[in-house]
């Protein structure tokens, strides 16, 4: 893997970035996030990892957000959100 992608501070690309699967425990995707039951709380990413692909574009980059587990909400249910 390319060490270009590791950015924990987040100096070159504005936000901390990680290498595939080198990112901490407590950074999750959505579907993870959602998966668990959980929701982000309408906060923007908190880090992403980049990967090379030759599927998506921006030269073969593709970026995955990750969101804080320990920040993140229950979701809401449809009766929740009626009441």
């Amino acid at each position: 893997m390319s060490r270009a992608f590791q950015d924990p501070a987040g100096a070159r690309h504005g936000i901390p970035t990680y290498r595939w699967r080198a990112a901490p425990p407590y950074l999750l995707t959505l579907r993870q996030l959602t998966a668990r039951g959980l929701r982000p709380h309408g906060r923007q990413a908190q880090a992403q990892v980049l990967r090379r692909t030759r599927r998506h574009g921006a030269h073969g980059v593709r970026a995955v957000y990750l969101y804080d587990v320990r920040l993140a909400l229950p979701n809401r249910t449809r009766r929740k959100c009626a009441a």
